[in-house]
């Protein structure tokens, strides 16, 4: 396909976030909302959904999960939801000519996961070929459209890594290597991250009169907290469902969120000492992740009066707490009720897209999961928007000036990460006395 001939560059005045109904309103008097912000987190959004739905749908194709239909459907709805952003900055050819070669990736592994299904090896041979087109094709769309401000080579190199990322976490779960499956896992969504930084950072230098640089101390932080909270949101849905069907990788979805806890407990210790640290963990595990456990075990047993019980106490009760915890830790910069409102819309997505799937109502589960899922992105906005505001030494911008996007791949996230455990453990001293502290993690 002629690139060139198709991305004449039309900037439209706001991008669309997709599943809120809304547009992304830049403040550039807010480090956290500024142009170039608000284009990282669309794309985050959108291609961190994607990673984890295909995950999901591969998942689900092989175990003949009567939801695979419609979790091959969510996939293809988020590769629609990429055409307006795209549209925004190249046009409308632009945006078409993207989900057109995206729509390729999504034909492939879904093929694939059907050929291992069926062992079908010339079917997988021609599946593998169809996701390397993607790679090939997608990799000249970025390079010619961000007129090399990403380059074509390293745009190629970290979709196929991204890529093997997807595949491999598969093929090593069909091969019952769940902790590497896992693993796997959760290092591809990471790197999925570092993709909306490296995109969002070319498109920013191609167009600086539009877009701020979005890779700024405080654009770090807003997509370490969005990485943090999407990953515990899909997570959580993989952990439940897998719970509901007694799926022998049941207990390494479990250990995948086990994961994250741990890596803000070892931060944690490295700031207040081990005891801070055993503290946390026990208030998380006990009263957030253990709820949503016992609501899977009661759905199985169909005990309702257990499934109510445990879904009061998300909805109610661990939304009213760490509400409360969240305005007096911000000092009012996350209002009171709006704060509960939203944990209370993030668990009321957890619940719901669960016990959709329960009922076998597949595709409204999907629709629940993508705004559930979204969801988490506003969270993130306004937590992280809320720290920025209350330790602005924190997230000063020192680079002395703005510099091309080179690859997808980087360290951009890694400092950042642990002024995200600084600044989120300065605000569990805060509430020191009143630790009702239940999820700061995943959570936001």
């Amino acid at each position: 396909m002629k690139w060139k001939k198709v991305l004449a560059p039309v900037l439209g005045a706001a991008l669309l976030i997709p599943g809120m109904g809304t547009t992304a309103l830049a403040n550039e008097n807010s480090p956290t909302e500024t142009t170039g912000v608000e284009l990282r987190a669309t794309l985050d959004s959108l291609l961190s959904e994607h990673y984890a739905l295909a995950v999901d749908s591969m998942m689900k194709v092989y175990d003949g999960d009567k939801a695979a239909e419609a979790a091959v459907a969510a996939l293809d709805a988020n590769a629609a939801d990429m055409e307006p952003v795209i549209a925004s900055v190249y046009g409308e050819e632009g945006g078409a000519a993207f989900v057109e070669i995206f729509d390729m990736h999504n034909m492939g592994t879904d093929d694939y996961a059907a050929a291992v299904k069926d062992g079908d090896e010339a079917m997988q041979e021609e599946a593998l070929v169809e996701i390397q087109s993607f790679v090939d094709d997608m990799g000249a769309f970025l390079g010619t459209a961000t007129e090399g401000n990403l380059p074509e080579d390293g745009a190629t190199a970290a979709l196929r890594q991204h890529e093997d990322y997807v595949q491999d976490t598969f093929d090593l779960y069909v091969a019952g290597e769940y902790e590497a499956a896992y693993t796997s896992y959760l290092e591809g969504f990471t790197q999925i991250f570092e993709a909306g930084s490296a995109i969002s950072g070319a498109i920013s230098v191609q167009f600086p009169d539009q877009f701020s640089d979005p890779n700024t101390p405080a654009g770090d932080f807003r997509s370490t907290v969005n990485r943090i909270a999407a990953e515990h949101f899909a997570l959580a849905q993989l952990s439940m469902t897998k719970g509901y069907n007694g799926s022998e990788d049941f207990d390494f979805a479990d250990w995948a969120q086990d994961q994250n806890t741990e890596e803000f407990r070892a931060a944690l210790a490295s700031v207040y000492g081990e005891e801070a640290s055993k503290q946390f963990v026990k208030l998380w595990n006990n009263e957030h992740i253990s709820v949503q456990s016992d609501l899977s075990s009661a759905a199985a047993a169909d005990d309702q009066s257990a499934v109510e019980e445990a879904t009061n106490t998300l909805t109610s009760t661990f939304a009213t707490d760490l509400g409360t915890f969240l305005n007096s830790a911000t000092e009012d910069r996350m209002p009171l009720d709006e704060t509960i409102a939203g944990v209370q819309a993030h668990e009321t997505s957890v619940v719901d897209t669960f016990q959709q799937y329960v009922a076998g109502d597949y595709a409204a589960s999907y629709e629940t999961y993508r705004t559930g899922y979204a969801i988490m992105f506003d969270i993130g906005k306004g937590l992280s928007g809320a720290i920025v505001d209350q330790f602005p030494e924190s997230f000063k911008n020192t680079a002395p000036e703005k510099m091309p996007a080179t690859g997808l791949g980087g360290t951009a996230g890694q400092s950042n990460t642990m002024i995200l455990w600084i600044t989120l453990s300065t605000m569990i001293l805060l509430a020191a006395g009143t630790i009702t502290y239940r999820q700061t993690k995943n959570q936001q």
